[in-house]
């Protein structure tokens, strides 16, 4: 429902209704009781224009040749007794013109024009009037200049009388005292009442209703040319209340003493309960922004002006000015000097363009703390919908929030316990200083520092000590380096430096000396001071290499040549110590001469049930100690190896070597936990690996069901139908079948189903970021359920936290391994981690 449509109709309506009433009473005045022919003319004229509605009207009197002229014309909008016409284009620009002539007397003539925006041609009703109108005054002129009495006008107005009688609008005429004499049939249409029954009664104020008393007073105390109009209730005949718009006037005598009351009404009851829900509508509104929790501000849309003119009590109570101290002013005050905000170029442009407009700001309170403001605006456009007046902002205050986001992505990027950079940071540290130093041909130091014997310190003191530790030497790294370099922690008791705009590569020996010196001072940890070495391993873009897996592969390399070589010290890294230094041919023979002169050997990372905290098997993990570049790491040789077939040897040799010595543990007592062995896919495809394996397990003496073979989830979905014939062939040599790296690859879990595994070995991509991530955690815990609800064991590897375990043992997983518990170490160090662990079992 339109409610301002018909509010407006129904003002329009009243507006003729007391315009009609004006129009008749102020013409009987001027014609009645005229002061003189120039007041009576000029007076016709302007009536014509203020009541009628005419544009334009002109009066030419020529009485005995000598000519006088007579005008009026509206200087705004005229408010019409008359419709505006249908057919405005038989006017100019939509104005009607009409002239009348009379002769008033011998030699007195007398001509009337005016223009209109209304139809006034022969059959227009409009024309009628005006010519009854004019009549009247040719009448009036004539009394007034043969001195004939100006009451016997009165008789000659039945126009005025018709009007009366026909009019949709109640009119009823009272005694001075208030007592009804006539009402006209509209008003015993409305009411109900004829004029029999209402006869010499106070109907203007006879309502039963609690202003009847100051009505009566009012409309008694009306003098000549006042008026008196408003709402009133009135009483149909069957007793029920009803509302009008009314409009009260006096008549008088010569005299200028009142003889009658002149009422006109008109029945608003439909219109005064759309007001009252139009009233009710707004009070919600305003009870709206009163009750909203959020800051409301209301603004001007000039151009010039964006002054506020309203605050709800939540912008005070979020920004801590009162309305008194804004109203007034632009609502950029809020923002004060902190004018370097992207998004305030968003608000001044949606200000400028009139539409709405979204920013994050931080804005200021009056006490000057900060807040982070929400803000939405929205322009406010005139009843028509075509020009914007105001602009209303809503103020949201998401400091909680934005806090919270911005500590969650802290945590995603730093390390939990010593507040340093993580991984994911530093990747992007170390791509940000590359692509830097590039544009400006500077350098790139990049510092692998790992700390010496700290697992004994961890076993020795616990891990409380431990973590205080890191803490210390994480405040020695930061001190040791500028603002613009970054520290981070790899994990465990591993760190790298980012080293950035360094002008030449051997500036990194400056940092790293000055690293070295910092460690020579002892931590004091729980009351005992303790003194901590670090090897270090150095690498430098653009020398080393032009990207940070590089980097830090190379930094890593270097930093095992400083652990071979006695720990505590700082070694670059240079092509000899790696890959780079031998030929894709001279290391394909440097592996079939490591294999024959057992330079391969095997390091054990032990798997834990989280259950009991006990060790319950290990994977092993080969590496190659070369006689002249020393340890080399799989991932440098392992490619090339699968490329060049030596992969089936060495495959063969780490298998063999692994139930050997899980063989040699049983003998000394440690226990039948299991060893798992990593399979290529090369070797996998093999015709006869079932019959290989088996030759294995017999000269070894291994028990079969203390072995565990893990694939990955790409190498058994190459070819299903293979895939499965191989795992059934090995299942039935007693042994176990783990997917590793699971959740990286595409298996289905219909192939899960259908394949005898025994383990699913969740990817260490998904426990990095376990314990802060709720995807993550997501992933891992859907992994366990779904493990679990199959009848596998669940192992996670790459826990390198308490609360990744812990979170890990919430899930209920099987199985964890990583550097937390234990780094990969050889056969000698394994036994004691299980002996330590034993013990601790025994004390329990």
């Amino acid at each position: 429902m339109d409610i301002t449509g018909r509010t407006n109709s129904l003002d329009e309506e009243s507006q003729r209704l007391e315009n009609w009433y004006l129009l008749l009473g102020e013409l009987t005045d001027c014609l009645w009781y005229p002061d003189d022919l120039p007041g009576l003319l000029e007076g016709f004229c302007k009536i014509l224009v203020l009541r009628a509605g005419y544009s334009h009207t002109e009066i030419f009197f020529e009485n005995s040749g000598e000519k006088s002229r007579f005008e009026a014309t509206s200087a705004r909008a005229p408010d019409f007794l008359f419709s505006p016409s249908d057919h405005e284009h038989d006017g100019i620009d939509g104005i009607h013109a009409l002239t009348l002539d009379f002769n008033v007397a011998p030699q007195m003539h007398l001509t009337l024009s005016v223009r209109a925006p209304f139809e006034i041609n022969e059959a227009a009703e409009p024309r009628k009037v005006l010519t009854r109108f004019a009549e009247e005054l040719v009448s009036a002129v004539r009394a007034l200049l043969t001195t004939q009495d100006h009451h016997d006008l009165q008789n000659n107005l039945e126009l005025l009388a018709l009007s009366v009688h026909q009019s949709p609008y109640a009119i009823l005429i009272t005694n001075a005292g208030g007592e009804l004499e006539y009402c006209n049939p509209a008003y015993t249409r409305i009411a109900g009442f004829s004029l029999n029954e209402v006869r010499k009664t106070h109907v203007l104020w006879n309502n039963g209703a609690a202003t009847d008393a100051a009505h009566r007073d009012a409309f008694l105390a009306l003098k000549h040319g006042e008026h008196w109009h408003g709402d009133v209730q009135s009483r149909h005949l069957n007793g029920h209340l009803y509302w009008e718009r009314q409009v009260v006037s006096p008549l008088c005598n010569d005299a200028g003493q009142v003889t009658h009351l002149v009422a006109v009404r008109q029945d608003i009851s439909d219109r005064h309960f759309q007001l009252q829900e139009v009233e009710q509508a707004l009070l919600l509104r305003e009870q709206a922004l009163v009750s909203s929790s959020n800051g409301i501000m209301i603004t001007r849309s000039d151009e010039a002006d964006h002054s506020i003119v309203y605050v709800n009590p939540a912008f005070e109570r979020i920004t801590g000015y009162h309305a008194d101290e804004v109203i007034g002013r632009e609502g950029r005050f809020l923002v004060r000097d902190d004018l370097a905000q992207p998004d305030l170029e968003e608000i001044r442009s949606a200000l400028r363009e009139r539409r709405e407009g979204r920013a994050l700001l931080r804005n200021y309170r009056k006490d000057g703390s900060q807040f982070w403001n929400e803000l939405r605006i929205s322009p406010v456009k005139d009843a028509a919908g075509a020009v914007t007046t105001h602009f209303v902002s809503v103020i949201n205050d998401v400091s909680e929030r934005v806090n919270y986001q911005k500590e969650l992505e802290y945590q995603a990027t730093h390390d939990s316990l010593t507040g340093l950079a993580n991984r994911n940071l530093l990747n992007d540290r170390i791509s940000q200083a590359i692509a830097w130093a590039k544009r400006q041909n500077l350098h790139v130091g990049l510092l692998l520092l790992d700390l010496d014997h700290f697992k004994l310190i961890n076993d020795a003191s616990g891990h409380g000590a431990g973590d205080e530790m890191l803490k210390q030497v994480a405040q020695r790294l930061n001190m040791c380096v500028r603002d613009t370099d970054t520290v981070a922690r790899l994990g465990g008791d591993e760190f790298v430096i980012v080293l950035t705009d360094l002008p030449e590569s051997d500036d990194v020996e400056a940092i790293s000396e000055k690293i070295m010196q910092s460690f020579s001072r002892p931590m004091h940890i729980n009351g005992s001071e303790i003194f901590v070495t670090a090897s270090i391993g150095v690498s430098v873009y653009p020398r080393d290499g032009d990207h940070g897996e590089i980097l830090l592969r190379y930094a890593d390399i270097a930093m095992y040549r400083v652990k071979e070589h006695g720990r505590n010290s700082v070694r670059q890294f240079i092509p000899e110590m790696g890959v780079t230094a031998i030929s894709r041919l001279n290391m394909e023979s440097a592996m079939r001469r490591g294999l024959e002169r057992a330079e391969f050997a095997l390091h054990y990372q032990p798997k834990i049930d989280l259950k009991s905290g006990h060790v319950v098997g290990a994977e092993a993990l080969v590496r190659w100690y070369h006689p002249q570049i020393g340890l080399i790491h799989p991932i440098e040789f392992i490619p090339l190896a699968e490329e060049t077939g030596l992969i089936l040897p060495l495959g063969e040799w780490v298998l063999n070597e692994a139930c050997r010595q899980q063989v040699a543990w049983v003998n000394k007592g440690l226990g039948a936990f299991k060893i798992a062995v990593n399979m290529s896919s090369r070797q996998f495809r093999q015709d006869d690996l079932a019959e290989r394996v088996a030759n294995i397990i017999q000269r070894s003496g291994v028990d079969p069901h203390a072995v565990t073979l893990e694939l990955t989830e790409s190498m058994v979905m190459q070819d299903v139908g293979s895939t499965l014939m191989t795992l059934r062939s090995l299942k039935n040599l007693g042994l176990s079948i783990s997917l590793d790296d699971f959740g990286t690859g595409y298996s289905s879990l219909s192939y899960l189903r259908r394949f005898p595994i025994d383990e699913l070995k969740i990817d260490k991509s998904f426990i990095n970021d376990i314990h802060v991530n709720p995807d993550d955690a997501a992933i891992a815990g859907a992994i366990i359920a779904m493990g679990l609800s199959l009848g596998l064991n669940v192992v996670a590897e790459g826990v390198e936290k308490n609360e990744q375990a812990s979170l890990l043992k919430e899930m209920r997983c099987t199985q964890v391994q990583g550097y937390y518990f234990s780094k990969p170490v050889d056969a000698t160090a394994f036994e004691g981690f299980v002996l330590k662990n034993q013990a601790r079992r025994v004390g329990e």
